[in-house]
């Protein structure tokens, strides 16, 4: 089996027009180990000086909550995650009939079917229905429709925010990463199959996080699908996840607040990706 160490260096800083007195920021960048992945070694800066409080959230992502109390102007974050990587593959040889037998699924996977923030999976079908009325078979979902959105959802850079609703990018037919992920489960969700949203990094994608999808197989496992690249099942082992939930409020990489009279902040993110023994 062909392995590869990567070094992933996530950086985001902000600036502020004036004082802040509080920042209370928690951080989901800390790859966890999975049967393809192995995180070795993590290093996170802090400046200024803030406590770190690490906690594991209800979908099983480590998170660091970072809280200053020192006055500040700026404040930027550094997390270096070390992580040993192998081909991020599931085979199956056969095949399920649609829908799934909902009694193979446990309720922690089951959660995975139901509507989140920022997925309807009744209104994507609602408004897509010839997509998904010809698929019978899991097999044929998660190839099928991770084909679709790749060619059916045009890749253009600031065409959503982060808050972009699955049912509107695939109406405007256009989005980044995280909406083709959104759309995609929100196709499988609406077939009754279990699927989650994968927050990470593509090695070979430096400057930014990425985001896939993972769909559920009973009695095998999550399947990885990239609806940006059209890979399913077999993603290679240039992917390094951070963390999975329903949708990206879940599992976004920095969310917090601050206290200042300042109404502006400005925010610098880098990811720099370095392969370093393949």
């Amino acid at each position: 089996m062909t392995t590869m160490k990567v070094s992933v260096e996530y950086n985001v800083s902000y600036s502020y027009d004036n004082q802040v007195t509080i920042n209370d920021n928690v951080l989901r960048v800390f790859p966890p180990k999975e049967f393809w992945q192995n995180p070795i070694d993590e290093q996170v800066s802090i400046q200024p000086n803030g406590k770190i409080i690490y906690y594991t959230d209800r979908f099983g992502n480590k998170n660091a909550r970072i809280k200053i109390t020192e006055p500040h102007y700026s404040v930027f974050y550094k997390v270096i995650s070390t992580v040993e990587t192998s081909p991020y593959k599931v085979t199956v040889n056969d095949d399920l009939n649609l829908p799934l037998d909902k009694s193979l699924l446990s309720s922690g996977i089951r959660m995975y079917l139901n509507p989140s923030t920022l997925i309807n999976p009744e209104l994507i079908r609602l408004r897509a229905p010839d997509i998904v009325e010809h698929v019978t078979t899991l097999k044929e979902a998660l190839t099928v429709l991770t084909e679709w959105v790749t060619k059916n959802i045009e890749y253009v850079p600031s065409s959503t925010t982060i808050q972009t609703k699955a049912r509107d990018s695939l109406a405007l037919g256009v989005g980044v990463c995280q909406d083709k992920a959104h759309i995609l489960i929100g196709f499988l969700r609406s077939l009754g199959i279990p699927a989650r949203y994968v927050s990470g990094v593509l090695v070979d994608t430096p400057g930014a996080t990425h985001a896939w999808a993972e769909a559920y197989w009973p009695n095998v496992g999550w399947i990885p699908l990239d609806p940006t690249h059209n890979r399913s099942f077999d993603l290679e082992n240039y992917y390094v996840k951070y963390g999975h939930g329903r949708d990206y409020d879940d599992v976004a990489p920095i969310t917090g607040y601050f206290e200042s009279n300042s109404p502006n902040s400005l925010t610098q993110l880098m990811v720099i990706p370095t392969i370093i023994e393949k």
